[in-house]
């Protein structure tokens, strides 16, 4: 049975999930895209019409959530992606309405928003899902699976730094500016790292981080020519004719974190970097290290095992585990493969792959009522993971993530909720 959705949000990052939807709709029938909704009505009719002119049938367009949901009675669910301040708000919405929802992340804009949707999904007996794109990278499923394997032994530290940036504003997007609308530049990227980090080598026990605000002043420079195909349809509000922003928020964040396992991990992530930039991604174990490529890349991990000259690579891996394949959903979107070392795609091709993955995932938790792979709890982990570097630097010692997941420890998100009204 094909259900009914809805996409809230029709920005940017709204225009890649209505490509996603038209990138699942090649391999399932499981949703129909019924309605689309923005504020702006011209950016929503810009994706309406991407749609319409890919699968041949027009979504209708709505510039209010309230009058959409009371007028489309056949919907089954809704996919939210518009900027974090709002998710809570509109999955209330839809939960009570008795919809299914899928957002985008950081799940919630506090920890305090991600409870309530939590608590909204369970009363309503409704699924929700996280729109958590890079975990479900074939290259990052592989390297899950050679940790699980015991190729590197027990793992006992990792290693993941971002440095990079400049002077610029990220995506050119002013609410990111704002800690009342992102929380954190640190949340928008880094929640994407601590849900990574949460894949590979599971809980974490506690932080220990220092942060700061070093560029204040960002330019607002035009999107680079990969990104402006998603987001030059859309309509800005804030800062719109100003040249430079201000962030009011913290830019840069270095942590020390203890796992739950006894493992310790090194993170570092920053946009403040000017004219340099560093990526370093692996983890180490008792046996050797796996040294992971750039998610959405299609570049093959590596595994450096101590004793051997040359590292595994490729196929070398999959011999590694011989058991492991793409799941059912996945394969589909690889055209049948199961078993894949490495691939070679544009961007905007793995992009589409794996939002349509999220979809069809979030279709199938509907169907057979189980749990999302990224549920309420697990981005909720992740965004919680990250506000700990941000709680750990205004406080000055280290906070455990026991306490971030109940809220307890809140002092930076505290300035976040009251703005929000949580």
């Amino acid at each position: 049975m094909t259900m009914q959705i809805a996409l809230v949000g029709c920005g940017g990052m709204g225009l890649r999930h209505a490509y996603g939807y038209i990138e699942m709709r090649k391999y399932f029938d499981s949703f129909h895209l019924a309605a689309v909704c923005d504020l702006h009505e011209s950016t929503a009719n810009h994706l309406a019409s991407e749609v319409e002119n890919a699968t041949g049938a027009r979504p209708k367009v709505y510039t209010d959530l309230a009058r959409m949901l009371d007028e489309e009675q056949s919907l089954d669910a809704v996919d939210i992606v518009t900027d974090t301040r709002m998710h809570h708000t509109f999955a209330q919405m839809a939960f009570d309405a008795g919809l299914h929802v899928m957002t985008e992340k950081p799940l919630g804009l506090t920890v305090r928003a991600c409870q309530l949707m939590r608590s909204a999904a369970e009363n309503s007996g409704r699924t929700l899902s996280v729109a958590e794109n890079y975990r479900r990278d074939p290259m990052n499923r592989l390297t899950r699976a050679l940790l699980d394997a015991g190729v590197i032994g027990t793992p006992q530290f990792m290693i993941k730094i971002g440095v990079s940036g400049g002077s610029a504003l990220m995506h050119n997007t002013g609410w990111r500016a704002l800690k009342s609308r992102a929380g954190s530049i640190i949340l928008e990227q880094g929640v994407h790292d601590a849900d990574l980090m949460l894949y590979f080598l599971g809980d974490v026990h506690s932080v220990y981080a220092a942060t700061g605000l070093f560029t204040r002043v960002r330019r607002r420079d035009p999107i680079n020519p990969r990104l402006a195909q998603f987001y030059s349809h859309r309509v800005e509000e804030e800062f719109a004719g100003d040249s430079t922003v201000e962030l009011d928020q913290e830019d840069t964040a270095f942590a020390v974190l203890r796992f739950s396992s006894g493992a310790v991990g090194q993170y570092g992530i920053t946009n403040a970097s000017h004219g340099h930039s560093v990526g370093v991604d692996t983890v180490h174990g008792s046996l050797g290290t796996i040294e992971m490529p750039p998610s959405r890349s299609g570049q093959t991990p590596t595994v450096h095992i101590e004793g051997q000259a040359m590292p595994l690579t490729g196929e070398q891996l999959l011999a590694a585990v011989p058991d492991w394949e793409l799941d059912d959903i996945a394969s589909r979107f690889w055209e049948g493969e199961r078993r894949i070392a490495s691939y070679q795609m544009p961007f905007e091709a793995i992009d589409r792959k794996l939002i349509g993955i999220e979809y069809e995932e979030f279709a199938d938790a509907i169907r057979t009522g189980r749990q999302p792979e990224v549920d309420a709890d697990m981005g909720m982990k992740a965004l919680a993971l990250a506000y700990a570097t941000l709680e750990s630097g205004m406080v000055h010692q280290p906070v455990f993530m026991t306490d971030m997941l109940e809220g307890t420890v809140d002092a930076y998100q505290r300035e976040v909720n009251e703005s929000a009204g949580l």
